[in-house]
């Protein structure tokens, strides 16, 4: 059969007008197909990670447990816009009562009320007179908020905070937005012994009086918990627990936070086996170094330039260092808990000297009574740890007297050797009996010791032949028996010569 060119024509149209097959190569993806395995990678033999490493810290962040809701109050600036009435817009504050005045209406009470509710009121009130009842209410200036902060903060009380800006509040802290560790901020912030992880925030709830709404700050710091941190209305108020139990793992933490005082004074006192025994002042900078009070020491007393918390070994430092009778092993602080009970924590530095355990070097607070005991017996060898501790003495004094070069008082490291004092003393003249040296020392019952020692320069530091001098100890180097007899002889016959000369004098004259 012949087909005419027409037909031609309209069969090829019609072929064109179907979609034809693609040339091009297609990869078709088979969703349920599992996924590749590790072996399938360049580093097929490695085991796949199952979980992030226990030791590494994660954030933790949750919705915040307030719902917050700003209401308005007296000292408010708002801004009212009603749609096309020019006349009855502008900005107001609202008053000590809580009201604001509009011409038509004349005063309408907008304390207590959200902007939502504010807006709804005025519609209310203009529905009568506005065609196109459009109201719209804005905030322009918040108030100060009037709140009180007790418990464990530096200045408790009630104060006045800024919502927003940077102006600050009335009570020397700034501000820029009212949230709780801002309002710790204003109060100083905090003690060294607040539960932060307890805070509780008092809020009124409408008809429904106060509610109570509890904070955990230790999440804020240790998780980046932000929804923590809540904003503070109008009426708040603010009580941070004191700790039940000390704690310096959380102590430490805290003192590092933006809500802990840069600077804080407390007062502690001291008794028992130290240099010095009364109140002690301690002073904690978290941007400069406090001098010991250790006499001729000008070094920072336990703070790095970063800072650093007021502990036992600075207390001590504070006291002149302990007595070389100290037992360190049982050191006792009296504590004020929560109740107004004082509780005793133990605390010791042995361990803290010989093992590197700072959990011994107790975070003090203000109040704090410390009690350093007495040893029943001593132990020389010990005492050489504790004399190189920083609450030991920098100086003893020790006096030199007799056949010694320069005879008189020494200022030595503690634990100096004896015969490191003869040294000090430019040695021994050639009178000296350096086979009988005898050193003085006054024990703790009020008793006097008396050692003779061999003042030999060589040896090396030993309790018994050369040992470790104390503070007050008295070094006496008398002459040899040879000297002590032609001295003796000399003045003899200086005595016999002297008065010949007297009368052979006088004859001449």
């Amino acid at each position: 059969m012949r087909i005419s060119q027409f037909s031609k024509a309209i069969l090829i149209a019609l072929v064109a007008s179907f979609p034809l097959p693609s040339l091009a190569q297609t990869t078709t993806i088979n969703r349920s197909a599992p996924a590749p395995t590790t072996s399938d990678t360049p580093n097929g033999n490695l085991r796949p990670m199952t979980g992030v490493a226990p030791n590494v810290p994660t954030l933790s962040v949750k919705e915040s447990q307030d719902t917050f809701r700003y209401t308005l109050g007296a000292g408010d600036t708002i801004k009212i816009d009603i749609f096309n009435v020019p006349e009855l817009s502008g900005t107001q504050t609202i008053a000590p009562d809580g009201t604001i005045n509009i011409a038509l209406i004349g005063a309408v009470k907008l304390e207590g009320l959200g902007l939502d509710e504010a807006n709804s009121l005025l519609r209310e009130k203009l529905n009568p007179f506005l065609v196109r009842n459009i109201v719209n209410v804005s905030l322009l200036s918040p108030r100060p908020l009037n709140i009180a902060i007790v418990g464990e903060v530096n200045r408790p009380g009630p104060r006045f905070l800024s919502y927003v800006g940077g102006g600050g509040s009335s009570s020397g802290g700034g501000s820029n937005a009212a949230t709780l560790t801002r309002a710790l901020e204003s109060a100083s912030g905090i003690t060294s012994r607040a539960d932060i992880s307890n805070i509780q925030i008092s809020r009124r709830d409408g008809a429904l009086g106060r509610r109570v709404i509890t904070v955990n700050l230790q999440d804020l710091l240790e998780k980046g918990d932000i929804s923590q941190d809540v904003r503070i209305l109008d009426g708040d108020s603010i009580l941070v627990p004191p700790l039940t139990q000390a704690s310096d793992s959380q102590t430490r933490t805290v003192s590092k936070s933006t809500f802990s005082p840069d600077s804080f004074t407390i007062q502690v006192a001291i008794i028992g086996e130290v240099n010095r025994v009364g109140p002690q002042t301690l002073i904690y900078s978290r941007n400069g170094a406090a001098a010991t009070g250790l006499a001729g020491d000008t070094r920072g007393a336990g703070i790095a330039a970063s800072g650093g918390p007021v502990t036992l070994s600075r207390a001590l430092q504070s006291a002149n260092g302990v007595t070389e009778v100290a037992d360190i092993r049982n050191i006792e602080i009296s504590r004020l808990d929560d109740k107004g009970k004082r509780t005793i924590v133990k605390a010791n530095l042995l361990d803290l000297i010989t093992k590197a355990d700072l959990s011994q070097d107790i975070t003090l607070t203000d109040g704090d009574l410390i009690s350093v005991p007495r040893l029943e017996k001593s132990n020389p060898s010990e005492y050489q740890q504790i004399a190189k501790a920083t609450f030991s003495p920098t100086v003893i004094t020790v006096q030199v007297v007799g056949e010694a070069v320069r005879p008189g008082p020494l200022q030595l490291r503690p634990n100096s050797s004896f015969t490191e004092a003869i040294s000090f003393a430019g040695g021994l003249t050639n009178d000296a009996d350096w086979r009988s040296v005898e050193l003085y020392r006054v024990n703790p019952d009020g008793s006097i010791m008396r050692r003779n020692l061999v003042a030999d320069l060589n040896l090396p530091l030993n309790e018994e032949s050369n040992p470790g001098l104390r503070d007050r100890d008295v070094i006496v180097v008398r002459p040899s028996f040879g000297a002590s007899i032609l001295n003796s002889t000399t003045r003899f016959l200086g005595n016999i010569v002297t008065p010949f000369s007297l009368i052979n004098n006088l004859i001449r004259r």
